[in-house]
């Protein structure tokens, strides 16, 4: 099966898809149900819509251009984005081919957004910290 994982752009840079990869790898999480994988690309959703599709399913169609016969939104994406319920719904009914919600074994959407929300708080507490320092 050739699949495209498309993930958050924000993410990216905190992550470079060290749990995607080797559960690709490995055939775990979502990805247990295949018995060949070929990856055709790792692409981000092209950074927060806020209301509009087009640049997630600009990479998405890329992916597909480039073989893909499904594509998974990562875990990161589905977790704390805004916009996912418009990329979920928007590339199910545009693209033509499967899209699958997830990647890898681990935290759940709602998990993930706790721990950014808890990551974050933290990090505004340190901020507001230093410059009281």
């Amino acid at each position: 099966m050739k699949i495209g994982i498309i993930r958050c752009d924000e993410q990216s840079a905190r992550c470079a898809g060290y749990s995607c990869f080797p559960s690709v790898q490995n055939k775990t999480g979502k990805f247990e149900v295949y018995d060949n994988i070929e990856l055709v690309g790792f692409e981000t959703c092209g950074g927060c819509g806020r209301g509009k599709a087009d640049k997630i399913m600009e990479h998405a169609t890329r992916l597909k251009t480039k073989g893909a016969e499904v594509i998974h939104l990562s875990n990161c994406l589905l977790g704390p984005c805004p916009s996912k319920e418009l990329y979920q719904k928007t590339l199910v009914e545009q693209m033509g081919i499967p899209i699958v919600m997830g990647t890898h074994p681990g935290m759940t959407p709602e998990q993930m957004a706790a721990a950014r929300r808890a990551r974050e708080d933290q990090e505004s507490l340190a901020s507001k910290s230093a410059a009281t320092h």
